[in-house]
């Protein structure tokens, strides 16, 4: 996977969150509050917009930045359960091209 393909696989998940928003918040009305979709397409949208923003010198670089905005922008369990995931992903990324 090269840095280009990395942001594209950000912006595909921002769309299918997009596309996806109200079935999401329809799975998540059965068992909480309705937000899901809606939190997630928030986050992913952040997303999209910070990869799209920065230089990066990594795929590694790019999904811990995608992992950070989920962090702070996805609200409930969500932003830290799939952020740490693409943070954690980037940080090993990170450190094989280190080595």
């Amino acid at each position: 996977m090269d840095i280009e393909l990395a942001r594209a696989w950000v912006r595909g998940i921002g769309a299918a969150v997009e596309r996806e928003r109200e079935r999401l918040g329809e799975l998540d009305a059965a068992v909480g509050d309705g937000d899901h979709g809606e939190n997630l397409r928030r986050g992913f949208s952040a997303a999209v917009q910070a990869v799209e923003a920065m230089a990066p010198e990594s795929v590694g670089a790019v999904l811990t930045k995608t992992g950070t905005t989920l962090v702070s922008r996805v609200g409930g369990a969500s932003g830290p359960l799939y952020g740490s995931a693409f943070r954690a992903a980037g940080k090993r990324l990170t450190a094989e091209r280190a080595e």
